[in-house]
């Protein structure tokens, strides 16, 4: 009976994080569609199958794969969003597992996730083999620029980097006819390099996958695709003639949609902290959460919303997602103050094992 109960406890703190994760914010009902379609009657929150996926893959001192990166024309900067939230999954993936984080972006990028990553706490260097020297070491590698990309430099990538597991957070992600967009469903291939050929031999090799997404033109939200052409205004009709919407068609095993990327990244890294029972001392506090926003900046990310160099995240302010970070931390730490067998718990796992989940 202790089993069941831990489970319901893992299951209540994943649905709370997911609720907090889909904060209409823009007021306009595409999160929790597209969320509806990515749980699609599954009873685990997305946020703890995607913690679980990650943590059953992820050998202790393994290589955790980060995609991310969404580059804003004409500057050619990076946003906020995925860049932070990258940063934070980093940290609790460093935290619960020793896991030794690779990123993969840009040249242009490269500057503001490395920012990001030391912000967070980790030693960030560009060499894959220095990493294995440095503990809490963060990687950060440049894939090859828009312009010239080897038609076999995904296979290369993985080849080097060797993941035990993959997370795309905010990533670009082509549509059906290879072209990238914004949300809204303008054409942007022309500062996005390929990465996807990089995640999809990744996948290939059979390397667990976990995508993180708002609005379906990210990369790994594939198995929503359809939801994505039906509920968002470009996804099956992009408009900017390329003969295909925005949706991405390359899928993950676990989909995360959310109202913000980074607001998803947030409560996958507190499901890793409540699943290896670190209270909330994976997730990262406020302070260091201000931190990674004003290095990201400082190194030349910028709102994608405004496209103010301002440490928002779509539009949403700093101070709004320092108190959600706080909220996500109370999240994970509250419920795990009473013993796993107190009695409403174990009452309410008894009555779930009998009548079902609708009980």
């Amino acid at each position: 009976m202790e089993a069941r109960s831990r489970e319901l406890l893992d299951r209540c703190v994943g649905e709370n994080l997911d609720q907090l994760t889909l904060m209409d914010m823009r007021g306009d009902g595409v999160s929790r569609a597209l969320y509806n379609a990515a749980r699609g009657g599954s009873e685990s929150p997305l946020s703890l199958s995607a913690a679980r996926t990650l943590l059953s893959a992820l050998p202790r001192g393994g290589t955790a794969l980060l995609l991310t990166g969404f580059r804003v024309p004409p500057w050619g900067a990076p946003e906020t969003d995925g860049l932070i939230g990258s940063a934070v999954l980093a940290a609790a993936l460093d935290r619960v597992a020793d896991a030794s984080i690779v990123c993969v972006a840009e040249p242009e990028v490269t500057g503001a996730l490395t920012a990001a990553m030391r912000a967070a706490g980790l030693a960030v260097t560009g060499q894959l083999g220095a990493a294995s020297h440095l503990p809490h070491a963060a990687t950060v590698l440049a894939y090859p620029g828009v312009e010239a990309v080897p038609a076999a430099a995904g296979q290369a990538y993985a080849d080097r980097i060797s993941p035990s597991v993959c997370a795309a957070v905010e990533r670009p992600g082509r549509n059906e006819m290879g072209h990238y967009h914004f949300a809204l469903g303008r054409d942007v291939s022309d500062w996005i390099a390929p990465v996807d050929d990089l995640y999809d031999e990744v996948r290939r090799r059979g390397i667990p996958t976990v995508a993180v997404g708002d609005f379906g033109n990210e990369l790994g939200m594939g198995a929503i695709a359809d939801a994505v052409r039906r509920e968002t205004p470009a996804g099956a009709d992009c408009g900017c003639g390329c003969g295909g919407g925005v949706a991405c068609l390359s899928p993950a095993d676990v989909t995360v949609a959310c109202s913000v990327s980074d607001w998803g990244a947030y409560a996958i890294a507190a499901c890793l902290s409540h699943l290896r029972r670190r209270d909330a001392g994976a997730l990262v506090s406020e302070d260091v959460y201000r931190r990674i926003c004003n290095a990201v900046v400082g190194a030349g990310a910028i709102d994608g919303s405004s496209n103010l160099a301002i440490p928002h995240v779509d539009g949403v302010d700093q101070d709004y997602n320092g108190r959600l970070v706080e909220m996500m931390r109370a999240v994970v730490s509250y419920p795990n103050r009473s013993p796993v067998h107190a009695r409403p718990r174990m009452h309410r796992a008894a009555r779930l094992h009998t009548a079902g989940p609708s009980a």
